[in-house]
């Protein structure tokens, strides 16, 4: 592994499990509801939101999405741009459990592969993408943030989201 790689999977072995930590005590059936008189982004649509980032990530470095594939309607529900929606019957989202479980798959594919891949590959300008070539510039800072930054975003909405809901803090 380079060393590059060595740093980015340090941090994001981290980072899931702080991910998954989040997740104690919330509820399937209240996990795509919304707080009360809160507009917020609940547990269902980040962890579905973040499943689709790693098969992403695999195609833009010219790979086939193996573990890191996502059921291909995921993209319409959870696609950066795509409001989170009150799914206060269960009809809007996926379970939780599924969601979970392909976040959690895609995300260790992930994290697999990049362990694999060498420092040049890393450093290299990103390709065919404008949008995160002008954001990131090389692989491995488009991974980091994907792979970290991103997640550490979105699992602060899920930790206010548990405190609306009456849930404790998992830190």
């Amino acid at each position: 592994m380079g060393n590059i790689a060595t740093l980015i999977t340090a941090t994001t072995e981290r980072v899931s499990g702080l991910g998954q930590g989040l997740l104690k005590e919330v509820e399937a059936g209240s996990a795509a509801k919304m707080p009360n008189g809160i507009h917020c982004n609940h547990p269902v649509f980040v962890y579905g939101h973040l499943s689709i980032y790693p098969q992403m990530i695999m195609s833009m470095l010219g790979q086939d999405a193996g573990d890191t594939a996502v059921p291909t309607n995921y993209n319409d529900l959870f696609m950066h741009g795509v409001e989170c929606q009150d799914d206060q019957d269960g009809s809007i989202y996926p379970p939780l459990a599924e969601v979970v479980e392909h976040f959690t798959r895609a995300n260790s594919a992930l994290i697999e592969f990049v362990k694999t891949v060498d420092d040049e590959t890393l450093l290299k300008d990103i390709e065919g993408n404008d949008g995160f070539k002008d954001a990131f510039g090389s692989n491995g800072a488009m991974i980091m943030f994907l792979l970290h930054d991103h997640p550490m975003f979105h699992y602060g909405q899920v930790s206010t989201w548990r405190r609306a809901m009456g849930l404790g803090s998992v830190m």
